[in-house]
């Protein structure tokens, strides 16, 4: 199978390149609607496929990852001896043509491609132990199908000093659900302007599209609405069973600690249990909420 490259980005305007994003669905997409993605939603892809939202504003992180691109791509290339090149283009698949696919690298003679990431300190966790976020994952076989690659390797570089990076083996199972996935939502969703059914992650979406309220209007609930109605009384009830557990586990350190202000675990401070100026204690869990 042949990849098609579909139009030359060497010296696209960023304006440009945004529009032809919009004529498919690319690496960035699939976590999301798929509803993976701890940053997006499957409503947000819609949105911006459509072009109904405006791109989100260049900023420094944005700005960061730009510029470090290189840097991880020949960092990668150091520290494997492997050789990396620029593509500069966006790639199509020959039989799936809403699959797109804007590679940072290629890796001539392996039927390869890089993935470069730049991230913060905080994210460290999601790179412990010898795999790679579950996005990254979809992402990496996004491009294999589209690129009809063996593998892809993730560079990321964590807090500007901590250099990991991953391979990731073609799954052939896995595209084939990815292109199913995909071929429904650009169908059923994109081409039909059916928006996809709305998640945790589009608070912020509803409050500024519906930031207003008519007084006194009312609107009855249809009948589809009843697994929703549940779903969102199951939830409540999970809520208050977990916070009973909570506050008992809460008492039952207390009651360990009794007056002392602080408790170890295996060496590491898990909790405090302090009193202010008036006498008032109280109790606070480690790196978690109180």
């Amino acid at each position: 199978m042949r990849t098609n490259r579909l139009v030359s980005t060497l010296e696209m305007s960023h304006d440009d390149w945004l529009q032809w994003r919009r004529t498919g669905l690319g690496g960035s997409d699939i976590a999301a609607i798929c509803g993976l993605s701890r940053y997006k939603s499957p409503m947000e892809v819609y949105l911006d496929k459509l072009g109904e939202i405006p791109p989100i504003e260049d900023n420094p992180k944005m700005k960061a990852g730009r510029i470090l691109e290189p840097v991880v791509a020949d960092w990668f290339a150091e520290e494997t001896g492997m050789k990396v090149i620029r593509q500069n283009a966006i790639f199509q698949h020959p039989r799936h043509p809403h699959m797109l696919a804007n590679i940072d690298r290629w890796l001539p003679g392996q039927n390869a491609g890089l993935e470069c990431k730049n991230t913060g300190e905080y994210a460290k966790g999601d790179w412990e132990g010898t795999t790679a976020p579950t996005e990254y994952i979809l992402q990496a076989n996004h491009y294999m199908a589209v690129t009809n690659a063996d593998r892809w390797y993730i560079a990321v570089l964590i807090g500007g000093w901590d250099f990991q990076w991953r391979v990731i083996e073609r799954d052939e199972e896995l595209i084939k659900n990815l292109i199913t996935i995909e071929e429904e939502f650009w169908t059923n969703n994109i081409l039909a302007q059916q928006p996809p059914a709305l998640s945790h992650q589009d608070t912020n979406y509803l409050k500024t599209t519906y930031k207003d309220s008519v007084a006194d209007s009312t609107v009855d609930l249809p009948e589809e609405a009843y697994p929703i109605i549940k779903s969102l009384a199951e939830a409540r009830q999970l809520i208050k069973v977990a916070e009973m557990q909570e506050e008992t586990a809460k008492n039952q350190i207390k009651g360990i600690m009794q007056n002392k202000e602080q408790a170890y675990w295996q060496g590491d401070l898990k909790f405090t249990w302090k009193a202010n100026k008036k006498g008032i204690r109280s109790f606070r869990v480690i790196g978690g909420d109180e």
